[in-house]
């Protein structure tokens, strides 16, 4: 892609200088602090500055959305959770059972006799961090 910008500094005044189509010539104009545009010009200059193509910085927009939502996930999941209660027959028996508030696996049960042998920390299936006490 062309340069159309460079910074301008001769001690008296500074400002970006912008390569412009007059007719067949080519010109070159100096946007100053005081000047409309000046601001637009020094965007468009930042943006040459960085070398990338508008379908790279697509790119990076893309991948950093996708980082974005992945870190909301991350997040999410890493937020402790309390194991929702829910009750199974085995053999005839009512045994409760807890599940991942986020997937609905199990991830324990009071057995037969009503007490929890094992309380994980994080569900086995997402990851979910569980959290057991009040």
């Amino acid at each position: 892609m062309e340069r159309l910008t460079e910074w301008y500094d001769n001690g008296i005044s500074e400002g970006v200088l912008v390569k412009e189509k007059c007719g067949e010539k080519e010109i070159k104009v100096l946007f100053e602090e005081i000047d409309d545009g000046y601001i637009g010009m020094c965007a468009l200059k930042a943006y040459e500055d960085t070398g990338l193509d508008p379908e790279q910085i697509r790119q990076i927009d893309r991948l950093y959305a996708e980082k974005c939502r992945e870190v909301a996930e991350l997040r999410q999941r890493d937020t402790a959770k309390r194991p929702e209660k829910s009750t199974n027959i085995y053999n005839g028996i009512a045994v409760r059972n807890y599940v991942c508030p986020a997937c609905g696996e199990e991830i324990a049960d009071e057995g037969i006799i009503g007490k929890i042998d094992y309380r994980p920390s994080f569900c086995s299936e997402c990851g979910q961090r569980l959290k057991w006490e009040e």
